[in-house]
């Protein structure tokens, strides 16, 4: 009976004082485990010295100026998945850099015309993305924030200064998400044919997000979206949509097409159906037309998702601009 009540009094020693030891130690603060990684904000020093920026901010409608390098920062969070591996963020970082110093008044750019007195805006449909600090670590998650930017600050880091240059010039340093298996020549997108901008076969984008994705839409969902581009009605009396033959690049992008006898451009195409490309089949069954779409984006020069994948593959930053830049050069910024 001792022995029973011995144990007791030990099992309840051990419920008043034992447990909520234990559990303080396991609810608290951890001395053992790896701290929290924090944000590394130390200045980015360029070899070019200290270079601004004069910035609209277009949703707020500030002009700001800020330092080049801490304003890259920025635009590589927006412009490419921070889950990327550093040297494709570097390449981007050097692209954006290039794209940024034709832009800016300082060195003979023509600045952003919308805004006077702005180097460039914030406003991705007309200059470069870009976005706060602030908001970059909002849309990461707790776990991953502070590492994703620290990882976007080296890239920037370990570039200051570099810009991409053909024959002594900053080149026009497009780029887009995924080219689908090729990139494109610049005047089969646009008008003008530039030496750097050559379309080169890309394996490094396979099986990656937007490779190649189904795009569905009812015979309606169809001509609605047409309607403003064409004068006749896209489809027939039982709803079947009228697409019929298209001309396209050599790498398969349409430049046009006829829809219900129309010519409709594949830009327009694309804008009308949210495609992610104008290099697209289709197939249409009944009331139906369904797209197979290959890439993301215009296919001119740096592909996003290709870059990701030759940094996987240990290839340079510098390897990879020059893989989907044609007879180019990673130099200083041109000092005036």
């Amino acid at each position: 009976m001792k022995k029973v009540i011995t144990t007791l009094l030990l099992f309840l020693v051990f419920l008043i004082i034992g447990l909520p030891v234990l559990l303080t130690r396991a609810c608290g603060p951890s001395t053992g485990g790896t701290p929290p990684e924090v944000v590394d904000r130390d200045p980015i020093a360029s070899p070019a010295g200290e270079v601004t920026i004069n910035v609209f901010l277009h949703e707020s409608t500030e002009l700001v100026e800020m330092p080049l390098e801490e304003y890259l920062v920025g635009v590589v969070a927006a412009e490419m998945p921070a889950s990327f591996a550093v040297e494709a963020l570097k390449a981007q970082a050097v692209g954006a850099r290039t794209y940024t110093v034709n832009q800016m008044l300082s060195f003979g750019g023509k600045g952003c015309f919308k805004h006077a007195g702005a180097d460039i805006c914030t406003d991705s449909t007309h200059c470069q993305a870009w976005e706060s600090e602030e908001k970059s670590l909002g849309k990461w998650s707790s776990e991953e924030a502070a590492g994703y930017l620290n990882k976007i600050r080296t890239a920037v880091r370990d570039t200051a200064g570099k810009v991409i240059t053909h024959n002594g010039k900053l080149i026009d340093s497009l780029f887009h998400s995924n080219c689908g298996g090729h990139t494109e020549n610049s005047e089969d997108v646009w008008s003008a044919s530039l030496p750097y901008l050559r379309g080169i076969p890309c394996s490094y984008c396979a099986g990656s997000r937007w490779y190649e994705t189904k795009h569905e839409f009812s015979g309606v969902e169809f001509a609605d979206a047409i309607v403003p581009y064409v004068s006749a009605l896209p489809v027939s009396a039982a709803g079947r949509p009228l697409l019929a033959t298209a001309v396209r690049s050599d790498t398969g992008r349409i430049k046009s097409i006829l829809i219900a006898g129309e010519p409709v451009t594949g830009r327009d195409l694309r804008t009308a159906l949210a495609l992610p490309s104008t290099n697209v089949t289709w197939e249409v069954t009944d009331d139906k037309v369904v797209f197979m779409a290959k890439g993301y984006g215009h296919g001119v020069g740096m592909c996003q998702y290709g870059a990701d994948g030759m940094a996987t593959e240990n290839k340079t930053y510098e390897e990879i601009i020059h893989y989907y830049y044609t007879d180019v050069e990673v130099s200083d910024i041109p000092m005036n």
